[in-house]
């Protein structure tokens, strides 16, 4: 016969996708009319960007854009200038199961990229650009945990777990108008970059009001006919309230993605003031934990026949934690032989960085690429490229096992120029990261009677039997298929290892 177990259900968290893929660009193109011819190229850089990202029927389609900015000198004042292309994209990647609950995360990060100008105003480009994606999913567990027919004796553990109670993915747009109010006019646009970070989060019944800043950066030519650039910094906060499915939440983590952003230079009719409107598309993934406490079989037997059993390993979390580190990049550059005599802009790619856990910390290392926008003494542009070192140590609560979702980003540049043209760079960063331990643990999930019962010595009413000390008094009732109630109330047995040897008097059921 076949023993029916009762269940307990646990979510917990599943990757069905996690995958990079390569995208290539290849473009042939011509300046516009507007654009002013090359003399020379200082600055190729390619930026992806997500449009829609749209998983079903077993297929995750991603569709976006790579924005091509070509930063150069003219040929005829030798003032910098930038050109923009944008070439689309869509890539298609099979999904091995489908999953009512996800989120879907994608990142670009370009891989190589080679610019060359063909004549003054003919350019040709060819590189790729890495798009990883990732699907994460609620996935629910059974745990076996008693039995209603007395005759199956179980024996069971606990554990405090960690179970995944919400996964919800969310896009919102954060729209913003500002006054320039700059010292010198804004003719065009060079180069911007973006980033959003959440800084407090708040549960209110079935809603997640999230908080944080948005930081705009943009480099800007304030007079058309030298070429002549100005920074512009600004940084402006945002709300935003998204649909929360479980507010019994321990624990929350919460990601938050830049997708595209547009920039729109205005004019004021009434005013000479400039302002520029923001409009990002932004994307936020949480996910919600909670402590719960589980009751798992580890051994049974059957007092009436023989059983077979079925046992199967599964690995729970333990323990969760997320991880929200802000150190500071400190590194003295070398900026080459041509004294520099003036920084225009500093910008850099995203940093790559790992995560070490060990002894109770978290060893943080990696390196971020730089690109210094500089004139040097003669007055000519240059654009000098240098990597910086990432070491931080960050000082946990707990000794943690599993470090995964690790993110990373500038929030903020500072530098000086050092004696022989070296520079001292700082730069503030924020990296976020899930942090957790896991437990292990094989539980019989099926027991199956054979309808063979013993013949021998232990079908006997009464069996007189002498323990060691040590020995199991779950193993001794398993061994004599006897009732393990049974066997502690005759012989006045309260602990699970016996404390010294003795004499067990064992009634057969």
């Amino acid at each position: 016969m076949d023993y029916l177990l009762k269940n307990q259900y646990v979510c917990a968290g599943a990757e069905i996708l996690d995958t990079v893929t390569q995208q290539a660009v290849d473009l042939d193109f011509t300046l516009p009319d507007y654009c002013a011819d090359i003399e020379k190229i200082l600055k190729c850089t390619l930026v992806p960007k997500i449009y829609t990202r749209t998983f079903s029927a077993g297929q995750l389609r991603v569709d976006g854009a790579s924005v091509l900015s070509i930063l150069y000198c003219d040929s005829n004042k030798k003032a910098l200038r930038c050109c923009e292309q944008t070439v689309p994209f869509s890539a298609t990647i099979p999904v091995s199961e489908d999953a009512a609950e996800n989120a879907v995360i994608t990142t670009a990060k370009p891989e190589y990229l080679n610019c060359r100008a063909l004549t003054p105003r003919r350019l040709t480009v060819h590189g790729a650009f890495s798009l990883y994606t990732a699907i994460h999913t609620k996935r629910i567990y059974d745990i076996k945990k008693e039995c209603s027919n007395e005759a199956l004796q179980i024996k069971t553990k606990n554990a405090d777990v960690f179970e995944l109670c919400e996964l919800n993915q969310e896009q919102f747009n954060v729209a913003q108008t500002v006054n320039l109010r700059p010292k010198n006019a804004v003719e065009s646009i060079v180069r911007s970059d973006v980033t959003a970070l959440v800084t407090d989060f708040q549960q209110s019944s079935d809603k997640l009001l999230l908080k944080g800043e948005v930081t705009l950066r943009m480099l800007y030519i304030c007079d058309a006919a030298t070429g002549e650039v100005d920074q512009f910094i600004y940084v402006f906060p945002f709300s935003q309230s998204i649909d929360s499915k479980d507010s019994d939440c321990t624990v929350t983590d919460v990601r938050l993605d830049v997708l595209t952003y547009e920039l729109l230079l205005r004019t004021g009719v009434l005013t000479e003031e400039p302002s520029i409107s923001i409009d990002l598309k932004m994307c936020a993934s949480v996910s919600g934990y909670k402590q719960s406490n589980i009751t798992f079989i580890t051994d049974a037997y059957s007092v009436a026949e023989h059983t077979r059993l079925s046992v199967d390993s599964l690995t729970l979390s333990s323990e969760v934690y997320p991880l929200k580190a802000n150190c500071a990049v400190k590194s003295s550059l070398q900026l080459g032989e041509r004294q520099i005599s003036k920084i225009m802009d500093i910008f850099w790619e995203e940093p790559a960085v790992a995560v070490d856990l060990k002894d109770g910390k978290a060893e943080l290392t990696g390196k971020v690429k730089l690109c210094i926008l500089a004139t040097v003494e003669d007055g000519e542009l240059v654009c000098i490229e240098r990597q910086a070192d990432i070491k931080h140590s960050e000082t946990l609560s707990k000794v943690f096992s599993v470090c995964k979702h690790i993110r990373a980003s500038v929030t903020s540049v500072s530098y000086r120029m050092a004696e022989e043209n070296t520079i001292d760079v700082r730069l503030d960063m924020q990296v976020s990261a899930l942090l957790s331990n896991s437990i292990t643990f094989e539980q019989v999930v099926s027991v199956e009677g054979t309808g063979e019962t013993d013949t021998g010595s232990y079908s006997h009413p009464l069996t007189l039997y002498y323990a060691h000390k040590g020995e199991q008094v779950w193993e001794i009732a398993k061994r004599y298929s006897t009732l393990l109630s049974s066997l502690c109330e005759e012989n006045s047995i309260e602990e699970e290892e016996l404390t010294e040897a003795r004499m067990l008097m064992i009634v057969n059921a």
